[in-house]
């Protein structure tokens, strides 16, 4: 982690007030690269899914273009993701795992005062790590729904694999892991895009860096460590 103070942070853009570098290149490429497979997955499957959204699948050429297209992208999404806690910037993608599942009482209390600060509000929580509670609960339904998802298509997939009843299982726990996925990134986009708060920190899944203003009063915990030089 580096905090920049009128310097050249990455790819040489000019730094016109403190930055923190939130996020690494590695993290970044995981981020994009689940989200835009995550986002082709749900708009071919849902075309198979859907009479009524097939004809949008002229796009790529038809529902059986589509269901090629569906399973090279499941491919990307599990492995490239997968990948990455292994090259590049592994450590991060580990303690990014361990941290969302380690819940403290700081978490606890931004959680129960997120709904407030999603309305526009700001809600009363102690200091934040580099992932504030409201974060971690949405990783932990993108880690859990990745893995069903997943588990369940390639039951899918390989059907004359598996027993026949767990084939008919797997469609509904399937589709409703995405639909429960789709819910989480619409939450997860308005709040990096529209809201007026909390999408000052798109920034750093573009380039990495986010304001230390933001730093402080989103994840003051994480923040103060990263001052300190103890990451």
């Amino acid at each position: 982690m580096a905090i920049q103070t009128g310097t050249k942070g990455e790819f040489g853009k000019n730094q016109d007030s403190d930055k923190v570098l939130r996020f690494t290149l590695g993290e970044r490429i995981s981020h994009w690269v689940h989200a835009i497979s995550f986002f082709l997955l749900l708009f071919t499957g849902v075309g198979i899914l859907s009479l009524v959204f097939r004809p949008a699948l002229a796009v790529v050429g038809g529902v059986e273009a589509a269901r090629i297209l569906h399973r090279i992208n499941a491919v990307v999404f599990v492995v490239v993701v997968g990948a990455m806690f292994f090259i590049g910037d592994a450590k991060y993608h580990w303690e990014w795992l361990k941290l969302v599942f380690r819940l403290t009482k700081a978490d606890w209390q931004h959680i129960r005062a997120f709904p407030k600060e999603f309305f526009g509000g700001h809600g009363d929580y102690p200091a934040q790590d580099k992932f504030n509670g409201g974060e971690k609960i949405n990783s932990l339904l993108t880690v859990f729904g990745s893995i069903f998802i997943t588990l369940s298509g390639v039951v899918m997939w390989f059907a004359s694999s598996f027993p026949p009843a767990l084939v008919r299982w797997a469609y509904p726990v399937h589709d409703l892991s995405m639909f429960l996925m789709t819910a989480a990134v619409i939450g997860h986009m308005y709040l990096g895009l529209l809201h007026p708060d909390s999408r000052t920190a798109l920034p750093g899944m573009l380039h990495g860096y986010v304001s230390s203003k933001f730093a402080k009063k989103h994840h003051e915990a994480w923040y103060e460590r990263v001052k300190k030089g103890m990451e």
